[in-house]
Formats: C-alpha cells, sequence, structure tokens
C-alpha cells in the first residue's frame, strides 16, 4: 500500500469518529419542526378564520332568505347575499322549504383555504366546510269560514258535501297542543241573502233600536272600504220580515228574511272542534246570496279593529281561553289571519222592508181580549183618517175559528182596551203578502184606498241592493282584506260564472282559487287545510 492511500484511510477512519458537529445537525432538524408545527398554527387560524366568515354570511343569508316579509325567490336571496359579501364561490347548495305560514332554508358551501407552511409537509389546502338552517313559522293563526247557506245548496247533496268538507276542514286545522294560547282558533260565519249575528254576538255591537225580533244588519257601499267594524259604529238593523207568505192566521212569521234564533249564527273565534263542527252539521240551506255580507263579517272578526269586542266577550265568558291573544294586530309578525270564502251562486238582489212600512207606527190596532192567547185577538185598520176621531173608520177584522167577520165602524173593536201595533209588530207577525190581504184587500175592493197603494202595501218590501253593486261591493272589500295582509282562499262550488269570476277577483292569487264539483269540494278544504295545518310556532 501506498503512503497516499494509507494517508486517505486514516483520514476517513478519523472523520468517521468525530463527533464534534453532531449538535448542529440536530438543531437544523429542531428548528425545521418548530417551523413547521408554528406555521401550521397559523394556517390553522386562517383556516379558522375564514371558515368562521363564511358561516356567518350563510347565516346572514339563510336569516334574510326565510324572511316571510320579503317577496323574492328565497333561493336567490341567499345567492345574492353570499355574492355580496364575496364568497360566492363557497355556495354549494340553497334548499328551500316553505307553505302558506312558515319557510326553511338551508345554505351549504365549502372553500379550499391554501396552506403557507402545511404544504412543507405535504398538505397543500384544508377544506372548510359551513351549513346553515334558518326557520320562520306563525304562530298565532286566525281563520275566517265563510259559508254559503243559500237556497240553491239544498240541491244535488251540496249541502251535506259543504258539511263534511267543512268538519274535515275543522279537524285538519284544529289539532291538540301542549299551549292552548298556540291553538288556532276558527270563525264560521255562515251567510244567505243575511249574516245572523246571533242573540249573543250582536249584543257587543252597536246596532239600531228599531226592534228586537232578530239580528242582522245592513251596510252602506262605503262601509266596504274597510274590513273594520267598530263597536262604537252604529249599524242599520234589517227590518224583521218575510217578503213572501201570504197566510193570515199565524201568530209570527215561520221563515224571517233574518232569523229569529240561533240558526246559522255567526261563532266567534272558537278552537273547540267540536263546538265547531255540531254548528256546521245544523246548517241548512235557504234564502237569496249576499257574499259581500259574509266577506265583510269573516274579514271583520279577523280585524283588530273588533278588539273591544273580544274583550267583552272573553269577559262575559263567551269565548275560549284560546282566543285570549285574538284578535292579533295586523302588525303582528307571528300572526296569520285568512279567509276561506265558498259560494255555489252568485250575489243576488238583497231587500229590505220599505222604509214606510220599517219602523214608527202602523194602522193597525189589537185588542188582546185580556188573555195571553193570540187566537182570540182582534183587529181594526184605520182606513179613513178623517178630522176628529168620531169621524174616522176602521175595518174590523175578526175570525172566529170557522170565518172571517169584516165590518167597518167609526170606532176601534175592543175600545179603550185596543193597542196600536208598531209596524215591527205587524210584520214579525204576518208576512208582507198576508199583511196585505189580511187587513188591505176588503178595503181596496171597497174603495177605501187605490189599487196601487193596496199594491205597495202588498209588495211592502224594496230591493236596497242589486246583484251589481254587491259584486262590486265584495270586490271592494276583498282588496281591503289583501291589503291588511290577510290571505284570501276563494272555492266556487258548482257555482254559475257570475258567481266564479266574483270568488276569482276575491282571492288572493289565481292560486288560492278553487273550482270545484261534488266531493271534490272536500278534497278542497282539506288541501287548503294542509296549507294551514302547520301554523305553529317552534322556538
Amino acid at each position: 500500500m501506498t503512503g497516499f492511500a494509507k494517508g486517505h484511510r486514516a483520514f476517513v477512519r478519523r472523520f468517521w469518529q468525530d463527533d464534534s458537529g453532531n449538535a448542529t445537525i440536530v438543531c437544523v432538524y429542531l428548528s425545521l419542526a418548530i417551523l413547521l408545527t408554528t406555521g401550521a398554527a397559523i394556517d390553522v387560524m386562517r383556516y379558522e378564520s375564514i371558515r368562521t366568515k363564511m358561516q356567518h354570511v350563510l347565516d346572514r343569508a339563510v336569516l334574510a332568505a326565510a324572511d316571510l316579509d320579503q317577496e323574492a325567490d328565497p333561493s336567490g336571496v341567499a345567492q345574492d347575499y353570499v355574492a355580496t359579501a364575496g364568497v360566492a364561490g363557497a355556495l354549494t347548495q340553497v334548499t328551500v322549504d316553505e307553505g302558506l305560514n312558515y319557510r326553511t332554508v338551508s345554505a351549504t358551501g365549502n372553500t379550499d383555504v391554501e396552506t403557507l407552511f402545511m404544504r412543507m409537509a405535504g398538505i397543500d389546502s384544508l377544506n372548510a366546510p359551513a351549513h346553515s338552517v334558518a326557520e320562520e313559522k306563525i304562530s298565532k293563526v286566525e281563520i275566517s269560514m265563510i259559508l254559503d247557506i243559500s237556497g240553491s245548496m239544498g240541491s244535488n247533496s251540496k249541502i251535506q258535501n259543504l258539511r263534511a268538507a267543512a268538519k274535515e276542514f275543522v279537524d285538519t286545522v284544529i289539532t291538540p297542543t301542549t299551549d292552548a294560547m298556540d291553538q288556532t282558533t276558527v270563525s264560521v260565519v255562515p251567510y244567505n241573502a243575511t249574516v245572523n249575528l246571533g242573540p249573543t254576538v250582536s249584543q257587543y255591537f252597536n246596532i239600531e233600536d228599531t226592534h228586537d225580533y232578530s239580528n242582522c244588519v245592513i251596510f252602506n257601499d262605503n262601509e266596504f272600504d274597510t274590513v273594520d267594524i267598530t263597536q262604537d259604529q252604529l249599524l242599520k238593523r234589517l227590518a224583521h220580515f218575510d217578503p213572501y207568505s201570504s197566510s193570515e192566521t199565524t201568530t209570527e212569521i215561520s221563515n224571517p228574511w233574518c232569523p229569529d234564533d240561533d240558526y246559522g249564527q255567526i261563532v266567534v273565534a272558537s278552537s273547540d272542534a267540536n263546538a265547531l263542527k255540531a254548528h256546521i252539521d245544523s246548517l241548512g240551506a235557504g234564502g237569496n246570496t249576499a257574499i259581500d255580507l259574509g266577506m265583510k263579517w269573516g274579514t271583520a272578526l279577523l280585524s283588530d279593529a273588533a278588539a273591544p269586542v273580544f274583550d267583552q266577550m272573553r269577559a262575559d265568558g263567551h269565548l275560549s281561553e284560546s282566543a285570549t291573544q285574538r284578535p292579533a294586530t295586523f302588525t303582528d309578525t307571528e300572526a296569520m289571519k285568512v279567509v276561506v270564502l265558498m259560494t255555489d251562486g252568485q250575489n243576488t238582489t238583497q231587500y229590505d222592508l220599505k222604509p214606510e212600512f220599517k219602523t214608527e207606527w202602523s194602522d193597525v190596532w189589537i185588542d188582546d181580549r185580556g188573555t195571553t192567547s193570540m187566537s182570540d185577538d182582534r183587529f181594526s185598520v184605520l182606513v179613513d183618517d178623517n178630522t176628529g176621531t168620531s169621524n174616522d173608520t176602521y175595518y174590523w177584522v175578526r175570525y172566529d175559528g170557522w170565518s172571517w167577520d169584516y165590518r167597518y165602524r167609526n170606532y176601534l173593536d175592543g175600545g179603550t182596551s185596543a193597542r196600536r201595533m208598531t209596524n215591527a209588530e205587524v210584520y214579525a207577525r204576518w208576512g208582507v203578502k198576508g199583511v196585505a190581504k189580511k187587513f188591505w184587500e176588503r178595503p181596496e175592493r171597497d174603495n177605501f184606498i187605490s189599487q196601487s197603494a193596496y199594491s205597495n202595501i202588498y209588495y211592502g218590501y224594496t230591493g236596497i241592493v242589486g246583484a251589481t253593486s254587491a259584486d262590486t261591493r265584495l270586490s271592494t272589500v276583498c282588496q281591503a282584506a289583501r291589503d291588511k295582509g290577510i290571505v284570501v282562499f276563494a272555492i266556487a262550488f258548482e257555482a254559475p260564472t257570475a258567481g266564479q269570476n266574483a270568488l276569482k277577483d276575491c282571492a288572493s292569487s289565481d292560486s288560492h282559487y278553487f273550482a270545484v264539483e261534488g266531493i271534490e269540494i272536500t278534497e278542497t278544504f282539506h288541501a287548503i287545510a294542509r296549507q294551514i295545518n302547520n301554523l305553529r310556532l317552534i322556538q
């Protein structure tokens, strides 16, 4: 071995055995590890900051989209919100579920956060996911179910189909709950030619004191500009009369234009499903059609202007505990007010007694013979009023159970025992035609009154609202309801074209209008109820 080779081997052996540089190498590796750990922490902090920002953006986006007051497409609202925040690329999915009273919006997103230090360990990016859900629902649900019970509903099992449909509707929208305050309440407003307030509800409104036989009111055209009926508003009372009966022997009219009992009366803000269904089961069919009156009362019971009425009814025990917060104000964001209006017909002429027969004194006197029986009553009619009472002529009307006894005298049958009857009393006892036949047919023949005067009495009622005017009034109050945020569903049940057009005009939108036949009415009521049956607030 040469000297060079020996020297090289000795150098390598000395280098291999020398450990004086080990600490430096270890320090280099430790420094690299510390740098990587610190950098990873920085990367994680950046990742969390970006993820938090994105989550915050999604939270605000779905809240804005779920707001029931905004009418734009919820999905578009969420996307626009994210784009405005500068993270549009992070949004991967928006899902919207909404119904009549609720809207649920969920959004999912993710973005890749590029690393600065972790890439030294082969990790180039971190995926930051975000998910957010917002929901808005309504807790206070007030419904007015306005039902046509006019005469045409008596054909082809219509009234039976309506009863079944309305009862199923009640069972669907009124569901058990542990908190009575959250229950849906339903008002039922049956209508035909009139709306019967009934003996209970009527006492809480300011109705003219012209008679106390029945409780229906009439409105001026301008009163349909608003849904409100206030407690201090003076309401004109409809006369109590039967326009068709010609019977001369009755003790009271059997088919009054406005019912004199609780038949078809309004039911206010009830959550008692059994009571509501029992009332619906009691409904029959008869009379003309005044859709405008039904709608006026149905919306009035949803108006916050009726609060004093509700307060007094509640204090007197006529409203259930569930109606404590009824009616909600129109500005209450947690309340929804709904009308379900149905008809099988179209608006027809509305009638009242002619003004000269509606109030004040009649020309009929009665002698009740000092008994409570009405079968022996005797009557006198002033047919010739001359100067001085002794020159007057009275037509006596007597019935002995077998035949009529007609006489003319210059004094009353019964003398001082006779008393003068009011027009209201006369027309509550006999139909309009019966009054004419009983008291004025013979005097007309005997030339005490003219044929035209007799005809005026025979047709003693008059049209106060025509079909066209009623359509206009209906359209006006429907617009007022929609302006107040009341959701209007309208059901034309085998209705003629005019009725269909009137209800389609009234509905909140084309999708809120239904034209149905036969048992389809049950399916339609149920479909509407399904849109309402979630009307509860889930906190």
